[in-house]
C-alpha cells in the first residue's frame, strides 16, 4: 500500500501527517518547530531523520511514501533555499519541498484558484491563478511580517514602553506583562528581550496571545485592528478579474477575532471566503494520489 506523508514545518511547531491510498489519516506526530533560524540547517536534517526513523519503527517503507514537506522560511532567499533543500534531500531525495504557507494554500482551496492569507508567528500572502503563483509579503520578521504575531507583538512591546514612562496611560495589559514576565521594574525587560536571542521572534510573538484578555483598552484594541487592516492589504493588492475564493490560515487569523473580523470586513467585495476542509498535511494526498 502507498501512503503519503504531509509535513507541516511552521514557526512554532513541525507536524508530520501520513495518509493512506484513500486519504485516511493513519499517523501523526508532533515535533518543535525545525526553522532554520532556531536549529540551523543540519538541525534540520538531523531532526526530519529523527522522525523518518520514527515512522520507520511503525513499519511504514519510505519506498512507497510520497512525501510533501511546506517549511517556514523557505522563501526568495537563493542561498537560505538551497541550503534547505540539502537538508531536506538528504533525508528525503524525493519529497516535495514548498514554503509552509504553499502548502496551507494547497490545502485549503483544494488546489484550486485563489488568495490564501495566513497570519501565524509570521505573515504571507499567496495567490494561484491557472499555473502562475504570486505572492504578497513574506519578507520576514526583519522587514515585514505585517499583521503576524510577531509584527502584533512588537506593537505590544512598544505600547508597554509608553505606558512604562507616562506616554501612555497604564492599565490591564501593563500590569499583565509586569507581573508575567515577574518584572521589579518595566526596564527589567530590556534584559529578558537581549537575552532571547534566537528565540526572539517567537517571544516577541507570544506576546500577542498575552494580551488577547485585554482589548477593552483602547491601545490593545487599536493594535489588533491594525494587524487586520495590514492582512486585508496583503490580499486587497492581488488584482481580481472574478470571483475570487479566499482562505485563512495561521493562529492569529483562526482565533484572534478583532483580527479576524477586521481583515473580512476590509476585504475587496469580489472575495469569496471559504473554510478550510482539510488539515495543511492533507496537500500531500492531494499533489501525489489524486
Amino acid at each position: 500500500m502507498r501512503h503519503y506523508l504531509g509535513v507541516d514545518a511552521g514557526g512554532t511547531f513541525t507536524r508530520f501527517v501520513l495518509f493512506d491510498e484513500s486519504g485516511k489519516q493513519v499517523e501523526r506526530h508532533v515535533i518543535d518547530s525545525i526553522h532554520f533560524m532556531k536549529i540551523g540547517f543540519d538541525g534540520i536534517q538531523d531532526q526530519l531523520s529523527q522522525v523518518k526513523k520514527h515512522f520507520e519503527s511503525l513499519n511504514y517503507n519510505f519506498d512507497h511514501i510520497d512525501v510533501v514537506i511546506g517549511m517556514a522560511g523557505y522563501g526568495k532567499d537563493q542561498t537560505i533555499r538551497d541550503n534547505i533543500e540539502k537538508a531536506v534531500w538528504a533525508v528525503y531525495p524525493h519529497a516535495i519541498l514548498m514554503n509552509d504557507a504553499q502548502i496551507a494554500m494547497i490545502s485549503a482551496l483544494d488546489n484550486q484558484d485563489g488568495v490564501y492569507v495566513i497570519s501565524g508567528t509570521g505573515s504571507i500572502a499567496f495567490r494561484k491563478l491557472g499555473c502562475v503563483e504570486d505572492r504578497r509579503g513574506g519578507f520576514g520578521y526583519l522587514l515585514g511580517d505585517e499583521g503576524s504575531a510577531f509584527w502584533i507583538g512588537r506593537q505590544l512591546l512598544a505600547l508597554f514602553t509608553k505606558q512604562a514612562d507616562g506616554r501612555l496611560p497604564q492599565g490591564g495589559f501593563y500590569r499583565e506583562v509586569m507581573s508575567h514576565f515577574e518584572l521589579t521594574s518595566p526596564y527589567d525587560l530590556i534584559g529578558i528581550a537581549n537575552a532571547q536571542k534566537d528565540e526572539y521572534r517567537n517571544w516577541v510573538a507570544q506576546l500577542s496571545g498575552l494580551a488577547s484578555k485585554f482589548t477593552d483598552e483602547p491601545e490593545v484594541h487599536h493594535v489588533f485592528k491594525q494587524a487586520g487592516l495590514e492582512l486585508a492589504e496583503l490580499a486587497n493588492n492581488f488584482e481580481l478579474e472574478a470571483p475570487t475564493n479566499i482562505a485563512v490560515g495561521g493562529g492569529v487569523l483562526k482565533h484572534n477575532e478583532i483580527v479576524r473580523n477586521t481583515f473580512i470586513e476590509n476585504l475587496k467585495s469580489d472575495f469569496i471566503l471559504v473554510d478550510n476542509k482539510q488539515p495543511v498535511e492533507y496537500t500531500a494526498y492531494i499533489l501525489c494520489a489524486k
